[in-house]
């Protein structure tokens, strides 16, 4: 299929831990809890979530020192201090940027370092204070470093592209791109229509005619400069900041900043990797902020933030992430991100639309997810009456104070699995939807399968709503802790009916404070770490909730 023929339309630190949520409207906590927080964090070991790229060459660039790698993790500290990095063994040759509660999403922190020309391939491990953190893979390889700096006074299109003499436009450097390469964007803002794909009304278009695909090994990859981001996205008539095609194959795009109506990115493709980029403030054209078409495979989407997106009564282009159907969707991991106060329809929406429409190993984890005008997540569905949805996972996530029902299931074919969640103060007073923490509105027998969570429920609200076309028959229930509404149903298996004790709920603080009767309460499964990265279990047992006390 042409790429312009593209079908539809399209463990963290965490605000929870460190009470680092400024950017949700529950505010932060007290300035106690955060000390608090910090000098337990103190106690362990820094913990690494991922990178922005998983391979990158050691020379080129800015200084000849190699390309930029962003850490995500927790536990970095403020300040470096004696700090290291290494890579295979090696220290890298320098740190770019060094912090605490400084990336975008979730309060996470993040360093950016170049691992010079010594580096060798291996592992990445971040040491602090002499504690050495869980190791990530990173193989260093040959690429060219590219640059685009429109604000620089001497940015040409017709230049090479290198850190003195960069490029001025996004798709600059597109026709000398090749497998490995990567592009630096650093600053300025991109409004204007890509003028290589008339019609598509996209800010940058990558398609096969100017575009190579890139490898497993060697993708392409379109990078935000560390510390000053380029802002993509305009007003009317523009619908997207970027678009992916759909013959594309393994791109990286990280560090960018996308708002207004048409800010979003729709990706199509296979083996991308979407990491630490900013969407805000009003994105809401053709279905959602983070589009993701049919017939598309292997995707990373991780430590995005999604904040105030959306169109209040528009639940066509209102959702967050979109997994759309119009094909096959296959092996989608969406972790470590957070979306707020999405206006309009879902945070999370996985649905379908045509017969053969199909959604399988889905993964949904490790996410802060607030504030949805409808649901803060929906699975299933589809304007084909057909069910689309295979396995999908659903684990680590705070999913909190949705107009709607926090998280509603709808006709699975496969298994889904909902363990170690906490479900809080979902569906408010007023709406003719759910009012549930967890609505299954239709399934056959055993298709959902319900263990280790937290449902906290007000006093008009419910834990559970089970349609007519589902009953108890379709959920496999054990080991969950309901509380505010009621007592546990009675086909919850080891359920606990009892306040969770969390630390500072308002401040989105779902830590269990002592004496939480969710400590050591829940059942083994196979989430060895927690929402924080704290291994599973600390304790005699697996504790209840999104976070190991």
């Amino acid at each position: 299929m042409s790429s312009k023929k593209v079908a539809g339309v399209v463990v963290l630190v965490a605000a929870v831990l460190a009470c680092a949520v400024s950017l949700t409207k529950r505010g932060r906590g007290s300035g106690d809890e955060r000390r608090a927080s910090r000098a337990a964090q103190a106690r362990r070991a820094p913990v690494l979530f991922f990178t922005d790229i998983t391979s990158g060459p050691s020379r080129g660039g800015r200084d000849d020192l190699g390309a930029f790698v962003s850490i995500y993790g927790d536990g970095f500290g403020e300040r470096r201090g004696r700090s290291t990095v290494t890579i295979g063994g090696t220290r890298v040759a320098r740190y770019v940027v060094w912090g605490e509660d400084n990336a975008v999403a979730r309060g996470q922190d993040l360093i950016v370092i170049q691992p010079g020309p010594r580096a060798v391939s291996g592992e990445i491990v971040v040491t602090v204070d002499g504690r050495a953190s869980n190791p990530l893979p990173f193989t260093i390889r040959s690429g060219r470093i590219h640059f685009v700096a429109p604000d620089a006074p001497n940015a040409r299109d017709s230049n090479p592209g290198t850190w003195e003499l960069p490029a001025r436009t996004l798709h600059g450097r597109s026709r000398d791109l090749q497998p490995g390469d990567i592009v630096y964007v650093k600053g300025g803002r991109f409004e204007e229509a890509d003028p290589r794909c008339p019609g598509w009304d996209a800010v940058l278009c990558i398609f096969p005619e100017d575009h190579p695909s890139g490898t497993p090994g060697a993708p392409v990859a379109y990078v935000g400069y560390p510390g000053d981001p380029p802002v993509l996205g305009g007003p009317g008539p523009m619908r997207r900041a970027i678009i992916l095609g759909d013959t594309m194959a393994h791109y990286v795009i990280a560090g960018m900043e996308f708002t207004h109506r048409g800010g979003l990115l729709e990706v199509h493709g296979e083996g991308h990797r979407i990491v630490g980029n900013y969407f805000h403030d009003g994105i809401h054209s053709n279905g959602g902020v983070i589009g993701v078409g049919g017939d598309t495979a292997h995707h990373a989407l991780f430590g995005n933030h999604l904040r105030d997106n959306g169109e209040a009564g528009d639940k066509m282009n209102g959702s967050g992430l979109y997994v759309q159907g119009f094909g096959v969707n296959l092996d989608i991991d969406f972790g470590w991100n957070q979306i707020e106060d999405q206006r309009g329809a879902r945070a999370i929406q996985a649905y379908g639309h045509r017969d053969g429409d199909r959604i399988e190993d889905l993964r949904i984890h490790d996410n802060l997810i607030s504030g949805s005008e409808l649901n803060n997540i929906v699975l299933g569905g589809s304007d084909g009456a057909t069910p689309v949805l295979g396995t999908v996972h659903v684990f680590n996530n705070v999913i909190v104070g949705s107009g709607d029902s926090g998280l509603r299931i709808n006709d699975p074919e496969g298994a889904v699995i909902v363990e170690n969640n906490v479900l809080y103060d979902n569906g408010s007073p007023g709406l003719s939807g759910a009012r549930a923490q967890l609505h299954v509105e239709r399934a056959g027998t055993g298709r959902v399968t319900l263990r280790n969570n937290i449902l906290y429920a007000g006093s008009d609200q419910s834990y559970f709503l089970i349609g007519t076309e589902a009953g108890p028959s379709a959920i496999s229930a054990s080991h969950d802790l309901v509380f505010g509404a009621g007592g546990c149903p009675e086909w919850d298996v080891a359920c606990v009916n009892a306040d969770p004790l969390f630390a500072d709920a308002d401040a989105l603080d779902f830590r269990l404070r002592a004496g939480s009767p969710a400590i050591d309460a829940g059942v083994a499964t196979e989430i060895h770490h927690d929402y924080v990265g704290n291994a599973r279990p600390r304790g005699a047992a697996y504790d209840i909730g999104a976070i190991e006390r």
